[in-house]
């Protein structure tokens, strides 16, 4: 599909609002493949799915609590509700808690989901730049939970194939 040549001023808000949607895709998607060469192309060993599969000795229930936020991740329409998935899974006392807080692993899947901010904030301002009347007040923080989405599944799949490898 090539690009619409005309200036966004002259194209309807319709148009603008679809054409953003494109733009807002197809920057998420080259986000999401960076992602994934940070973090599992190049030395995986340092991956958050790898410090998953350290933390969860047990792999199985390490599955069921990747697939949990995985399930939050796209069940929900607010970031807080994976932020206190996290934190509330952190801060469970007895072993649950204590692999979750292992390695650090818990904080930093938290840490890199809220350091996605910051790409959503660029991805909606370039948008925003460009089609102006096709985005609106809640553009970045729609972006940054579609960015989330792509990291977590990323390391679920990581964390998957993973623990099939290593037994």
């Amino acid at each position: 599909m090539s690009e619409n040549t005309q200036p966004a001023s002259n194209l309807s808000s319709e148009q603008q609002q679809a054409l953003a949607r494109l733009a807002i895709q197809k920057a998420v998607a080259q986000k999401s493949d960076e992602l994934y060469e940070k973090y599992y192309e190049k030395d995986s060993s340092s991956s958050p799915a790898a410090k998953l599969l350290t933390a969860f000795r047990d792999a199985e229930k390490g599955m069921t609590q990747v697939r949990n936020l995985e399930n939050i991740a796209y069940s929900t329409g607010k970031l807080s509700d994976i932020y206190d998935f996290l934190k509330k899974q952190m801060g469970r006392p007895g072993d649950l808690g204590a692999q979750w807080r292992r390695e650090g692993v818990g904080q930093q899947l938290l840490n890199d989901l809220t350091a996605l901010r910051k790409d959503a904030k660029e991805i909606a301002d370039q948008v925003r730049g460009k089609y102006a009347a096709g985005t609106g007040d809640d553009t970045e923080r729609q972006v940054h939970l579609m960015l989330c989405r792509e990291y977590v599944k990323h390391v679920a799949a990581h964390y998957q194939y993973a623990s099939k490898v290593r037994e």
